[in-house]
């Protein structure tokens, strides 16, 4: 018996210590938790943005790559076209080819202006061997030495075509302009105009050593190729953002689902502590109890029924009288002190009798309405004739009348005590209201053994009900109303085999359950 304390007090230490640690550690994974959601959105944005950059990049080159095959088909389509349909006939016909005439240069013009019909080429330049211009669809452009590129040197000297992208923006200007205009970006394709081998009098010529009779350079608005590789960008800068929108979002709910979980878990743990703490007091109360029902009770029952036999007495003057009678009050005063520390710790078992809360009531004021209306204190009843639970009806008892006793305490006179009581589908409600000035400290340490605002008392009937209650499987609520009075509201479970109560049922329990007693 003397080891049991001690091994509550272990017990609670172990707990505490896992509490605080369990604490601490769900504090970190909750920070980590919420750490590793951002490190994720802000990585994941990182790499959808390179990635799309990447994914765009590959596209658009992709792109590029196409339209460059199509241009270099498409430049040697219009050199054959061009020495068959003009340098072959100019040179049988005049025996060279001078584009400063203007018939050879209009036959040339018909013949450019015929390949470009259909397709999408904004300009045509050829470039003579002395890098000018010798033919172009702009006339203003003719002579003009300074627009030869390096493509057109390498024709002349490599004999190599070339590609070239020009812009009047900036790609990532591009990304951010809703509607490019025409030709922002354009491809320029530069060809070695050459001698038709497929012809059947050239098929014998070595074409390493072909003559190069000019460079051909194509200009081709490449704007819509960029159109597509700029919409496949942002649509996929859209999609990672929107999914890692979803995925973080969803990493924030989890965050906020494991708070609540690791909240209630501490709540939990916080009140399995205060249980332990208030089963460490119920231990040694026992302990000392046990030892106070023995060495004061009989000696105190001695006492008390002693001053009351001489208080029966005729032969004593009034000093006498008063002295026995002061002897007897306080015996009886201790005798109740004993009492309620005997109720306190002893352990409770509700039982399974059914219990008629208002009856219990209603005894109970009968017993107490004598002290209420000396002080003229009102009480008020609004419930049914029955509200039954399953339970101990001497504990009920002993609960109703604390709670009774406490409200006329508080009420020095001319107040009142109002009771309801309700019956709902799974659980009775009995609250009892009083008019004095509400609890002034905190509600959870009114229900702590041996606290008490009164100079007399224990301070341990408050958690004598709150043991009762919680005996009978119930809640105990502590509040003030409105009013500012105090509130004790029992919260009981009703029977299981009752069904749930119509509405004409409760409009009877609203309407007749009335009962207004004391003035």
């Amino acid at each position: 018996m003397f080891n049991y304390p001690r091994f509550l007090v272990s017990i609670k230490n172990s707990i505490i210590n896992s509490s605080l640690f369990q604490k601490k550690a769900s504090t970190q994974t909750l920070g980590l938790a919420r750490i590793f959601s951002w490190v994720s959105f802000i990585i994941i944005i990182i790499f959808s943005i390179f990635l799309s950059v990447f994914i765009a990049t590959n596209t658009r080159s992709s792109l590029i790559n196409s339209q460059e095959s199509y241009a270099l088909l498409m430049a040697e389509n219009i050199n054959k076209q061009i020495f068959r349909r003009f340098t072959l006939p100019v040179a049988y016909a005049s025996g060279r080819v001078t584009l400063s005439e203007p018939d050879q240069y209009r036959l040339l013009d018909e013949v450019v202006n015929s390949l470009m019909h259909g397709l999408r080429i904004e300009a045509i330049r050829i470039y003579d061997a002395n890098e000018k211009v010798a033919y172009s669809t702009d006339k203003d452009e003719l002579q003009d030495s300074e627009l030869a590129t390096i493509g057109v040197k390498n024709v002349f000297k490599y004999k190599a075509h070339s590609f070239e992208i020009i812009s009047t923006m900036s790609f990532l200007r591009a990304l951010f302009t809703p509607n490019l205009p025409e030709e922002t970006f354009t491809l320029r394709t530069v060809y070695p105009l050459t001698i038709d081998y497929d012809l059947a009098p050239f098929k014998s010529l070595d074409s390493k050593e072909q003559p190069i009779l000019g460079a051909l350079e194509i200009m081709q608005d490449v704007t819509d190729l960029y159109k597509i590789a700029i919409r496949s960008q942002w649509t996929i800068l859209f999609g990672f953002t929107l999914s890692i929108l979803i995925l973080f979002i969803l990493l924030q709910i989890i965050a906020r689902l494991a708070e609540r979980i690791i909240s209630e878990r501490i709540k939990q743990n916080k009140q399995l502590e205060n249980e332990l703490h208030q089963n460490e007091k119920l231990a040694s109360m026992g302990r000392m109890v046990s030892s106070i029902a023995h060495e004061i009770r009989n000696p105190l029952g001695i006492i008390k029924s002693s001053s009351e036999f001489l208080l029966n007495r005729n032969s004593m003057d009034n000093t006498g009288k008063q002295l026995v009678g002061a002897i007897y009050d306080e015996s009886k005063r201790l005798s109740n002190t004993v009492s309620d520390f005997l109720d306190y710790a002893k352990p409770r078992k509700a039982g399974e009798e059914l219990v008629n809360l208002s009856e219990i009531v209603q005894k109970v004021w009968t017993f107490l309405q004598s002290s209420f209306l000396e002080k003229n204190i009102e009480a008020f009843f609004y419930f049914s004739d029955k509200l039954v639970i399953k339970g101990d009806p001497d504990l009920m008892y002993r609960a109703i009348y604390n709670v009774f006793v406490n409200a006329e305490q508080a009420m020095s006179k001319d107040g009142s005590i109002t009771v309801y009581g309700k019956e709902e589908y799974d659980y009775v409600s009995l609250r009892f209201v009083d008019s004095g000035e509400g609890f002034k400290e905190d509600f959870t340490k009114c229900l702590d053994p041996f606290y008490t605002t009164k100079d007399t008392g224990t301070g341990l009937g408050l958690p004598i009900v709150h043991s009762i209650i919680k005996a009978h499987n119930g809640e105990l609520k502590l509040y003030n109303d409105e009013k500012g009075g105090a509130t004790v509201e029992f919260i009981l479970p009703c029977i299981k085999e009752n069904k749930q109560p119509t509405n004409t049922d409760k409009k009877q329990n609203n309407d007749n359950g009335l009962v207004m007693q004391g003035v």
